[in-house]
């Protein structure tokens, strides 16, 4: 994977996701990917190798649910070093994907632990496994759809427990909210973080779960 294939625009912000202890997991759909120049450590310039190129990172993008407050979008920037293991487990995630990681795609990125710490002055270099699932159409617009979409539904005339989610129509190519849903329940995310990102009722998250782990 080149890295200058990438788009190297990066649209709208995001606080940088910070991996504090091993099997720590950020997860969520990619909002945009870039390439940007790593910035040196002491000076704060842009940094280069010795040979004059660019070092480079890749930074992606993911929208989470970890909103801090009102001025939170809670958009994440993951930061993947352009060369050495991150680089490698980075280009193994695009292989596994098919192709090159876009907007609308699933991405988790999981701090697996240390590696071997080679200079007195920095930490120990931290170690990364990706995952990248497809999307189709992007999580943002499924929650975008108007809700007269979704078909009525009569209240009981008592109370009782809600239904299995029926197959849920979607266009052509495109993964329903239910097969959505699956998706992200196996990558690990609670259900209250998919009904909020997919409009789904949490009820139905929780029985589309039950469903998996039966």
């Amino acid at each position: 994977m080149n890295l200058s294939t990438l788009d190297d625009i990066l649209s709208g912000g995001g606080a940088t996701a910070k991996f504090e202890a091993p099997g720590e997991t950020y997860a969520g759909e990619i909002v945009d990917i870039a390439v940007r120049q790593v910035n040196d450590y002491d000076t704060g310039k842009p940094s280069f190798w010795d040979d004059g190129n660019p070092q480079e990172q890749i930074v992606v993008t993911i929208a989470t649910a970890d909103s801090t407050g009102p001025d939170d979008d809670g958009h994440r920037n993951v930061y993947i070093k352009g060369w050495g293991d991150q680089l490698k487990q980075f280009r193994q995630a695009a292989k596994a994907l098919g192709r090159n990681p876009r907007a609308g795609d699933i991405f988790t990125a999981t701090y697996t632990g240390d590696g071997e710490k080679k200079n007195a002055r920095f930490n120990a270099p931290k170690l990364f496994q990706y995952e990248i699932t497809a999307g189709s159409a992007g999580l943002s617009n499924l929650t975008d759809q108007p809700a007269t979409q979704a078909p009525a539904q009569q209240a009981p005339a008592t109370p009782a427990a809600p239904a299995a989610p029926a197959p849920d129509a979607a266009p052509a190519g495109e993964k329903s909210p239910n097969e959505k849903a699956r998706q992200l329940i196996e990558l690990g995310l609670d259900d209250n973080t998919i009904a909020a990102q997919l409009g789904l009722d949490i009820d139905v998250v929780g029985i589309l779960r039950q469903t998996l782990q039966g």
